[in-house]
């Protein structure tokens, strides 16, 4: 059987191949062959490919030498098992390649999911490596399957960074930033700092930094207390005890900021690299960040908790954030390579229209 993978240049990520796999008609014993039927792409799945070195995305999805295959959270249906209890036909959503098919070895299976316990990935953060039978879980509906397969991950995230600022009491700060506030996972931290604030009458203001084109978009998403244009950051209060949480990575904005704040940073986290191609500049920067690593929080919170009130917490507070997106984001589809290409290629370059949440399909039907 034939399978198409949409590689880019691990030291070029401009420069993209498709490649032709040939899957064997027999599988080994526990092999699933999956269809994907369709993937998310935002600008999340770039920062995949830029620190895809350092944080191992390359090693999910093997391809050929000096190449890599950005890894996509989405849906795919069995076409052929060798597990007796994975059926042909059941739906999964999990973390898949940007291609046509995905080879597995399903373990540790339950009417919830399966994970893959191919031998490559078994190092790799279990949290990227189960698959979730759409079919058991109540927040995938006909209505939401698109908007859930594009905020999942993302607020999986942003809900982690809210539950970890939380436990520190929020560094005492009374003001937080977000930079890229624009951004699927901004929006959707900002939801949940919104909700917090409400619920327990946290005070801090929230302020949005965006470009001049998104700032009327973020202004109406009514979340954050403050709307700045990058061009207009020479505004922000610089007495305040401050947290950045920069979705953007560009080292000249960071330099400003930290050049504002001053002594009054109290807690600068790295989450995102949107403006990938601005991360150095002139000046070195006053202090260090400290990045925010998904997977160590997740952790933490389901030993506190435990895996099911985990799961139960965060499917609740998205099911309300999904009902809050509908009327924000509109699903705009792409079918087949082409577009594929041109999606792709506008991510990379930041051209991307934070209104639209974009669903991607290589498989003809």
């Amino acid at each position: 059987m034939n399978a198409l993978d949409f590689t880019v240049k691990i030291d070029d990520l401009h420069q993209y191949e498709l490649i032709t796999k040939n899957y064997p008609e027999k599988l080994l014993p526990d092999q699933v062959m999956l269809a994907i039927e369709k993937f998310s792409f935002t600008s999340n799945n770039i920062t995949y490919g830029v620190v895809g070195e350092q944080m191992n995305y390359w090693k999910f999805f093997p391809t050929q030498p000096g190449y890599g295959i950005i890894p996509a959270w989405g849906i795919a249906h069995v076409i052929n098992s060798n597990h007796p209890e994975v059926k042909v036909g059941q739906r999964f959503y999990g973390y898949y390649p940007m291609s046509t098919h995905l080879l597995v070895t399903a373990g540790k299976v339950s009417n919830k999911g399966f994970m893959d316990i191919t031998e490559h990935r078994q190092a790799l953060p279990p949290i990227y490596n189960f698959y979730v039978n759409i079919e058991q879980d109540p927040l995938f509906t006909p209505r939401t399957e698109g908007l859930i397969s594009i905020f999942r991950p993302l607020f999986v995230t942003s809900f982690l960074i809210n539950e970890a600022l939380a436990d520190q009491n929020f560094y005492d700060a009374t003001q937080i930033m977000v930079t890229s506030a624009s951004s699927k996972t901004a929006q959707a931290l900002a939801f949940l700092l919104a909700h917090r604030k409400k619920e327990i009458g946290q005070e801090f203001s929230l302020v949005a930094l965006t470009s001049d084109s998104n700032v009327a978009f973020v202004k109406n998403l009514g979340w954050y207390d403050q709307t700045i244009s990058y061009e207009q950051i020479s505004h922000l209060t610089a007495d305040k005890k401050s947290i950045i949480v920069d979705f953007a990575g560009n080292h000249n904005l960071q330099f400003k900021l930290q050049t504002i704040l001053k002594e009054d940073l109290i807690y600068n986290c790295l989450v995102g690299l949107v403006d990938w191609q601005n991360l150095e500049g002139e000046n070195p920067l006053p202090k260090e960040g400290t990045f925010f690593f998904a997977p160590n929080q997740v952790e933490k919170l389901q030993k506190e908790w435990g895996v099911i009130k985990f799961q139960q917490k965060v499917g609740e507070a998205l099911l309300q954030f999904i009902s809050h997106a509908q009327s924000t984001i509109s699903i705009k589809k792409y079918q087949g390579v082409e577009q594929l290409k041109q999606l792709y290629t506008d991510t990379l370059n930041g051209k991307v229209d934070p209104k639209y949440g974009n669903i991607v399909s290589l498989n003809e039907s």
